[in-house]
């Protein structure tokens, strides 16, 4: 154990140290440097980082375009979704913001735990539903609540904008799966998360024709949380790496399968006049450039691929492939 001074010691030191002074020069001036202060509201505290806020608009950027396409082809009507926000915010205030009646879709995220909340405008809702009657999608200026066959419609539009979330949200979750539980026209009528639980609140802004509203994705910070570590700008660059042709892949090579292409065995070749030509007549010998003994050539699309022999497969005619031709497989103009 370390020697513990008596007080006697002690008192001596100090005594020394009292008649001696201290040394200037062994003294070190402290600078005073000020601690970086950051403004925290304990009201609204941030579970999502700036870095994740920032992918997950990214992600859904993606993702207003492609709904943006396949709801143009729904409606045959030129329609424009744009990304608004993408903000946190407290489960109360989201639903303070949002109108009374209104489409709340409460929809599962499968595998995570927990809901997301689908939210559409009715100013938006109404023009959508009168476009798939066969109308001209004029926007409703009485707002009510959707009857059954207008809920009914609205639902094949969810369905395609369920599919096209999960499209997007595969690169974070492979196996993903949206499913809508129930649909409300009040949004005080179901509480998915407390009224001061943290949410991620995902504002879109639907546009064709005359009518225009909003859309709003409601993904509460506790559902997220198990995938938050996956949420960043790096997860997309790798993910958007996986293949050539991104997601598609698969689908792009199956339809290349079935596409035709000609194929051409050349077994010689000549040059001649016009004149030449049009004096040609049956039982006439053209010869070509290429000898008996020589091979001859396999054009794919117009390209040099093989080099081929001459023989007979069963009563046809036929090639047997010999070599590879590479250094001819050049597209160029001569000028």
């Amino acid at each position: 154990m370390a020697d513990i001074l008596s007080q006697e010691e002690i008192d001596a030191l100090l005594s020394t140290v009292a008649e001696e002074g201290l040394d200037e020069k062994k003294v070190e001036t402290l600078e005073f440097v000020p601690k970086k202060v950051s403004v925290y509201d304990f009201r609204r505290p941030d579970r999502v980082s700036k870095e994740q806020l920032r992918s997950i608009r990214n992600l859904h950027d993606k993702f207003a375009r492609n709904f943006s396409s396949a709801l143009s082809n729904v409606l045959r009507a030129i329609t424009d979704i744009n990304l608004v926000s993408v903000d946190q915010m407290t489960y109360g205030e989201f639903l303070m913001s949002l109108p009374d009646p209104t489409s709340f879709n409460v929809l599962s995220m499968i595998p995570l735990e927990g809901n997301v909340v689908l939210e559409i405008n009715p100013s938006i809702v109404f023009p959508i539903v009168d476009k798939l009657l066969g109308g001209t999608g004029q926007p409703l200026y009485k707002m009510r609540e959707l009857t059954a066959l207008e809920q009914k419609l609205l639902d094949g539009v969810i369905n395609l904008l369920l599919k096209e979330l999960e499209d997007v949200w595969r690169q974070v979750i492979p196996n993903v799966k949206f499913k809508k539980e129930v649909s409300e026209n009040s949004p005080q009528v179901i509480q998915i998360v407390a009224q001061n639980e943290v949410v991620v609140l995902i504002v879109f802004e639907l546009k064709f024709g005359e009518a225009s509203g909003l859309i709003n994705l409601c993904f509460p910070a506790i559902t997220l949380e198990p995938i938050l570590g996956k949420i960043s700008s790096q997860d997309w660059i790798i993910g958007g790496k996986k293949g050539k042709f991104g997601n598609y892949e698969e689908q792009i090579y199956q339809l290349l399968e079935d596409i035709l292409i000609e194929i051409r065995a050349i077994l010689g070749e000549n040059i001649l006049t016009v004149n030449d030509i049009l004096s040609l007549k049956v039982g006439d010998t053209v010869v070509l450039n290429n000898k008996a003994s020589m091979p001859a050539v396999l054009y794919i699309n117009n390209l040099k691929k093989f080099e081929l022999e001459l023989g007979i497969s069963g009563v046809k005619k036929a090639v047997k492939l010999k070599r590879n031709i590479v250094e001819e497989n050049k597209v160029g103009v001569d000028l």
